[in-house]
């Protein structure tokens, strides 16, 4: 299919974005565009009206992490939500509205977490905050007024790969506590490129091979971590997880690798669903105000929470 014409809607936008490499520093590159992003947040966030929103903080094994919980109806499934950003930008913040809307779509809790960011926190960082705070969930159901039996963690491409990496070590620690994963153009293999690389990794707005670089070398100390199987999921034993929804876009970068990893879960036996939105680009469910696809695919989302 052509790229989605709604694109071009949002073309002075994208356009407009800061780059990384216009910044001195990391700090300042997040700083510029997570106030963007914020503020469309709060622009769309008023028209996503869910019935109690809280902002709480909770003890990790590495301090303090700040969570959102968004609350539709009480004794509901719950989304354990983990943003995107390549592990270096984007917050709770940038995700507002899009929590929301799932929220208030499915009638499930959305907690979104704000976990540690690279460079000032590299990996394992992030990994360990995801899994402290849903573990967190896990042990405090009554408190949150949530179904226990019905925890879902996902995410937006790294978010999506910490989701895959939560369950990894829910799985290792013997834990089963997490229903289903939903995977959002998640980022699966840092070692090995794939086609869709290759043909999308420049040209295109959002995502490129040269922020993929970037992303990487914040969010790594050395190369050797980038085949871990807690950041390169692909590599990790893919048995007994819980089952997947991985949604990709057909021109993302991204997109070959997330949809092999489905492959691979399945024939570990693990359900997996793939599903590939048709011309859209990496990064298109946070424009569902103009994105068809993007609105189908939080349908798709919410059916799951709410129905799976």
């Amino acid at each position: 299919m052509p790229i989605d014409p709604a694109y071009y809607q949002l073309a002075e936008y994208l356009e407009s974005l800061p780059k990384f490499d216009q910044f001195s520093s990391p700090k300042e590159f997040r700083e510029a565009i997570n106030q963007i992003y914020a503020e469309r947040n709060r622009q769309i966030s008023q028209f996503e009206k869910v019935e109690r929103v809280e902002d709480k903080v909770i003890k990790g094994r590495n301090g303090d992490i700040r969570i959102r919980i968004y609350q539709q109806k009480p004794d509901s499934p719950v989304l354990v939500y983990y943003h995107g950003g390549g592990f270096v930008i984007c917050s709770i913040e940038s995700h507002d509205a899009l929590c929301r809307r799932i929220a208030r779509l499915s009638n499930a809790t959305v907690v979104s977490v704000d976990y540690r960011l690279a460079p000032e926190h590299k990996f394992p960082a992030a990994v360990y905050d995801c899994y402290d705070a849903t573990k967190w969930v896990a042990e405090n159901a009554d408190e949150l007024k949530i179904d226990p039996s019905r925890i879902f963690v996902g995410g937006d491409s790294a978010g999506g790969n910490l989701a895959a990496a939560v369950s990894i070590m829910a799985r290792n620690n013997g834990e089963n506590f997490i229903k289903h994963q939903i995977l959002i153009y998640p980022v699966v293999n840092f070692v090995t490129p794939t086609p869709s690389i290759l043909e999308y990794g420049e040209g295109l707005w959002i995502l490129d091979e040269k922020i993929m670089r970037w992303f990487s070398e914040q969010y790594f100390s050395k190369k050797e971590d980038m085949f871990n199987p807690l950041a390169s999921v692909i590599f990790a034993d893919l048995e007994n997880l819980p089952p997947a929804l991985i949604i990709t876009a057909e021109y993302d970068p991204l997109r070959d690798e997330a949809e092999i990893f489905g492959h691979m879960l399945r024939k570990a036996g693990v359900e997996a669903t793939t599903v590939r939105y048709k011309g859209v680009l990496h990064g298109f469910i946070n424009y569902y105000p103009v994105i068809k696809a993007a609105r189908d695919a939080i349908n798709q989302i919410a059916a799951l929470l709410a129905f799976g």
